[in-house]
């Protein structure tokens, strides 16, 4: 009975995640202009759509982007929720409305096919109909279930200015009010649909003059705002005016009544404005303080105003404090774009933003195991496809790399830069074989010729050059005037090159006469990809009219066309064989065809950005596809099933993931990556226990997916649902004191841990007063007296469960008015160079901490009330004397200090721990010897809780060695595990060298470590960024070390290496350079 129960449970389980599978979801945001606004009737969710033809949903507590709604082809205009928020309405310049379901992203009807653009959108309160319109001349209402028109509407639509028309139902379901053109309002009653009031001006006819409607909340007024006119307001029981507003208006973009009523507002493109409801008073105005236009604006269920912007981005904008509360926006208006800085909304620069867009090429190394890609920042990229890290970084280009081919033996690439330039790479070494300006303008292609020899590009300037690679000299030019080459590719003689252009046109040219011999008549947009057949004889193209071709090379004959894909289609490629084509675009669905007839035979779906990339590799049993939103999908061909997935974004972020949800990634790329379950967000982190598995995930990728015997996050959520923590404080008698009250529920999955951090360092807490809820539904209360620096108290709290899921932080803020006293600074340095077993000697330990002790003692005396400097060297550092050091600064440390934990020596990390070896230490990898002489993180994370210093920083210089390459490897990425435990779960920063190496002879010429070396070219200025204040900061020196440690390591060994710097808590300075 007992097996027959379990196995109904799994099966209960498995059938659960059948329904419904966790998302995972990038914080991309919009890459265009914000157009439209809404919020779901509860007020956890905001859905904003762009004219980037997406529509986004949004968690409203936390910002973070629940899911894109894809699929249409237009701007979205107009957004509405319906009353039991389950389903989403747009309205799109692609001339149709869709609905969604909210829970899924589910598309479940669209609307026929206009003649016009739809700007409006609503459902009506009982939700039975629906409201579509726009520019066309008639408006319709759609019966929700049957999805039939019931009733239309002739309407005159502001299509000069292109705002069309505004609709809206009033809440207790007896009006439409219709907003049109000429300053006209018409309003219909839904009990026979008849027109019952046109409220218009009396005299002139003014076209442009779009109008907006809003009814109050009791139903018994109408708002009406028009261009060029004041606002107005009607009774609804006779249509009287009874109100006027202000002057004219020009440039609306919403109108509106106060959560209270008491107030009406007006939104226009650079301001809000507010009035008394009943006697017209101005009260106040607030100008947009983003620098931005407003193109929508909503009344949030809070009285809050939520704003559509055109830089991309959404705000909830507090109306008493003219404040914003929250900006819903991601990466995409974030990164760094490598200097290419054209505007996708202005008009001017909108084609070459949409040229550039797409060049988005994925290469594969040719042995197999790396990827090599540009746009991150000016850099190109090779990172390894097991483990996600970056294996070499290319810097030479002044602005990002468009494009880029390799040599047949992958030893030479060839890249062409926003700026111009081609430069030539050795791939194993980073370095820079030649550069050569070749062009004014951004270069869009670049290919080797055959018998490489030569280099071809093409660029925006109009022109394609062929180089002389031997000598760098120019060779052949051709000047095309105009329209652009996008896309070219060598003949197999390379006596000719084929040229896809911005005209549309796809030629094949001969080289010394310049003249076309071939014209391949077909596509009627542009080509988007050229491929030859593995025969040679047949090229397969792809363009943005939707189709795929094939193409006889000898005629110029078309032979083939593939149609299926909606939308643009941006990449085709054969099977070695030629018996398959594999196909991917705008549509984000890989579609693998059959050569032969011509048939779809398989579909690869997951993507949720335009996919612009395909390749093929493990021996041609996996499946390689990049996409827009940086996102690298691995599947396996005989599955059909993803198994692994890359995650690129900024210059140097990155997350990799098996579908069950196993990770790694930088700890950016984590706070921008996140899992979705229907509309329930999860941060990466509250899985950080038992799913951060940088030393897993090879291994994964290897079995392409791994065994049957890795857990699933799904799952774990079903089985086991996280805690929920709310947290609150109330002052205490002394004004230094604040009680801080944590409420903790158990949701099904119990309460194991409470953790609880002040300004980011995690506290101690007192077990006596702790308990936990003991089962589900209950809920205990923890209470916890806290000392308060001067200005911002932060006090953040998280629960696990049983099972290792955290909840989500739960914070509040404090503010003291007392001031603080001043800080001291607490260094405990330990450098070990001398080790009681003698083959365990270090060169550089000791100097390397007396060096960083001194740096921070000479630079930090204007920083800091005192420098206290406790240092044990070699003999004196013993485990017991940095345990005893430890306690003595527990008691003598207060919060405002600062303390920070050098370390320099050796680590061992042996079963998933990681240990600092003290001088008395004679094996580094004896378990039994550890646990007696060395200290183990966890414990070392015990006493950096006690010490009340709320800024503390751990820098380890720690050397591993006596072990091979491979089992280092292994170590390695369990090593980085347990520093980013130790930085996450104390809430303290952490700077440490990686690999075994770092006092090797080789360096002896930096007089330092490696590390240390870099760590004190830090400190004394170098890693002071912008703005240059003399101060060096916490994050100015992880950011400097993050680039150059690979960078010198490359320099002296040929190999970068990266260090391990993970960061909790607040940013302070460390130094103050003296001039």
């Amino acid at each position: 009975m007992k097996c027959f129960f379990s196995s109904l449970l799994s099966f209960l389980l498995s059938f659960a995640l059948a329904a419904q599978t966790l998302e995972t979801v990038i914080q991309q945001g919009h890459e265009l202009a914000v157009l439209s606004v809404a919020q779901s009737p509860d007020s956890s969710l905001v859905a904003t759509g762009s004219r980037d033809k997406t529509a986004k949903l949004w968690e409203v507590s936390t910002g973070r982007e629940v899911r894109s709604f894809l699929g249409h082809t237009g701007s979205v205009n107009c957004i509405d929720f319906s009353a039991d928020g389950k389903y989403m309405i747009t309205s799109s310049g692609d001339k149709t409305a869709r609905i969604w379901e909210v829970a899924t992203g589910k598309m479940i009807f669209t609307t026929p096919v206009e003649a016009k653009y739809l700007t409006a959108v609503a459902f009506s309160n009982d939700a039975k109909f629906f409201f579509t319109g726009g520019y066309p001349n008639e408006a319709h209402l759609w019966d929700f279930e049957t999805k039939k028109i019931v009733q239309s509407f002739k309407v005159n639509a502001d299509q000069g200015l292109g705002y069309g028309i505004n609709a809206a139902f009033s809440k207790d379901g007896k009006w439409l009010a219709i907003g049109e053109d000429n300053r006209t309002a018409n309003v219909y009653s839904t009990a026979t649909w008849e027109k019952v009031y046109t409220f218009e001006q009396a005299e002139g006819w003014c076209g442009g003059c779009a109008t907006w409607v809003a009814f109050s909340d009791d139903s018994k007024t109408l708002l009406v705002a028009s261009n060029k006119t004041v606002v107005r307001k009607y009774k609804l029981s006779n249509g009287d005016l009874l109100q006027t507003y202000g002057e004219e208006v020009e440039e609306l973009s919403g109108v509106g009544f106060s959560k209270k009523g008491n107030d009406i507002w007006v939104a226009t493109k650079s301001s809000v404005v507010t009035w008394e409801n009943q006697s017209g008073k101005l009260v106040k105005e607030i100008t947009s303080e983003a620098a931005t236009e407003i193109n929508e604006t909503h009344m949030a269920a809070d009285g809050s105003l939520l704003l559509a912007c055109d830089n991309n981005t959404a705000y909830k904008l507090n109306t008493t404090t003219e404040q914003v509360e929250t900006t819903l926006t991601g990466l995409l208006n974030e990164r760094d774009k490598g200097g290419i800085n054209y505007d996708p909304n202005s008009y001017w620069d909108s084609y070459i933003a949409k040229y550039i867009r797409f060049k988005n090429e994925l290469m594969l190394s040719k042995d197999g195991t790396e990827l090599i890609k540009g746009k991150f920042g000016t850099k190109v990229k090779r990172w390894n496809i097991a483990s996600g890290k970056t294996v070499m970084e290319y810097k030479g280009h002044e602005k990002a790399a468009l494009c880029y081919d390799l040599t047949d033996n992958g030893q030479t690439m060839a890249t062409g830069g926003g700026d111009g330039r081609i430069i030539l790479w050795n791939v194993a070494t980073g370095d820079t074989l030649r550069t050569i300006k070749a062009h004014r303008e951004p270069i869009f292609d670049v290919k080797f010729s055959n018998d490489e020899k030569h280099l071809i590009t093409a660029s925006w300037d109009a022109t394609i050059k062929i180089y002389d690679l031997a000598t760098g000299e120019r060779v052949n030019y051709y000047d095309f005037q105009s329209q652009s080459v996008y896309n070219l590719l060598f003949h197999p003689t390379d006596l000719y090159v084929f040229v896809a252009r911005l005209d549309n046109s796809l030629t094949m040219i001969e080289l010394d006469t310049h003249l076309p011999v071939r014209t391949f008549v077909g596509h009627t947009d542009i080509v988007s990809s050229l491929t030859l057949s593995p025969n040679q004889k047949e090229l397969l193209t792809t363009s943005w009219d939707g189709s795929i071709r094939i193409w006889d090379i000898a005629t110029g004959l078309m032979t083939k066309k593939l149609t299926g894909h909606v939308g643009p289609v941006h990449k085709a490629i054969f099977s070695p064989d030629g018996n398959q084509i594999y196909t991917a675009g705008a549509d984000r669905i890989i579609r693998v065809w059959d050569y032969n007839t011509a048939a779809q035979v398989k579909t690869f779906e997951g993507h949720t950005a335009e996919v612009t990339s395909l390749l093929l590799g493990q021996n041609n049993k996996m499946l390689i596809s990049h996409a827009l939103d940086g996102t690298t999908k691995f599947w396996d061909l005989a599955s059909g099933k993803e198994f692994f997935e890359h995650i690129h974004f900024g210059a140097n972020e990155w997350m990799v993931k098996n579908p069950e949800g196993y990770f790694n990634g930088t700890d950016e790329a984590r706070k921008h990556i996140h899992f979705v379950d229907k509309t329930t967000t999860y941060s990466v982190d509250q899985f950080f226990e038992e799913f951060y598995r940088p030393d897993l995930l090879p291994q994964i990728f290897s079995n392409r997916g791994g065994s049957g015997n890795l857990k699933n996050i799904q799952t774990k959520l079903l089985k086991s649902p996280p805690p929920t923590v709310k947290i609150a404080t109330l002052p205490a008698d002394d004004a230094t004191k604040a009680e801080v009250y944590v409420k903790m529920i158990d949701n099904g999955g119990g309460v194991s841990e409470l953790r609880l951090f002040h300004n980011g360092k995690r506290m101690s807490l007192n077990t006596q007063g702790l308990s936990y809820p003991s089962g589900k539904g209950r809920s205990t209360t923890y209470r916890h007296t806290v000392d308060l620096i001067g200005g911002a108290n932060t006090f953040e709290a998280r629960a696990a469960n049983n099972d290792n899921i955290e909840s989500a932080i739960s914070n509040v803020e404090v503010m003291a008015d007392h001031s603080s006293k001043s800080a001291t600074c607490h260094i405990l340095a330990v450098g070990i160079n001398r080790y009681q077993n003698p083959k365990m000697t270090l060169n550089y330990a000791r100097p390397d901490a007396e060096s960083f002790s001194s740096m921070i003692d000479d630079n930090g005396t204007s920083l800091f009330k005192e420098i206290k400097l406790h240092t044990l060297f070699d003999d004196q550092a013993s485990k017991e004397n940095i345990i005893k050091k430890l306690d003595e600064l527990s008691a003598e440390v207060h919060p405002e200090d600062v303390f920070i934990f050098y370390y320099a020596g050796h680590g061992s990390m042996v079963d998933n721990s990681f240990y600092f070896i003290p001088t008395e230490s004679l094996r580094l990898y004896d378990v039994s010897s550890l646990k007696k002489n060395a200290i183990e993180a966890s414990e070392l994370q015990e006493h950096l809780k006690s010490i009340h210093a709320l800024k503390q920083l751990i820098v380890m210089d720690a050397c591993q060695s006596g072990a091979s390459i491979e089992l280092l490897a292994t170590r390695g990425a369990a090593e980085e595990k347990a520093i980013a435990q130790l930085s996450r779960s104390a809430g303290i920063h952490v700077m440490a060298s990686a690999g075994s190496e770092q006092f090797a002879t080789e360096f002896a010429e930096l007089g330092h470590g490696l590390f240390t070396y870099l760590l004190i070219s830090g400190l004394q200025g170098a890693a002071d960024g912008a703005p240059k204040d003399g101060k060096v900061t916490i994050y100015e020196l992880k950011s400097f070390l993050d680039d150059q440690v690979p960078e010198l390591t490359q320099k002296l060994k040929g190999t970068p290496q990266y260090p391990y710097t993970f960061s909790r808590g607040q940013d302070f300075p460390l130094v103050i350079r003296k001039e």
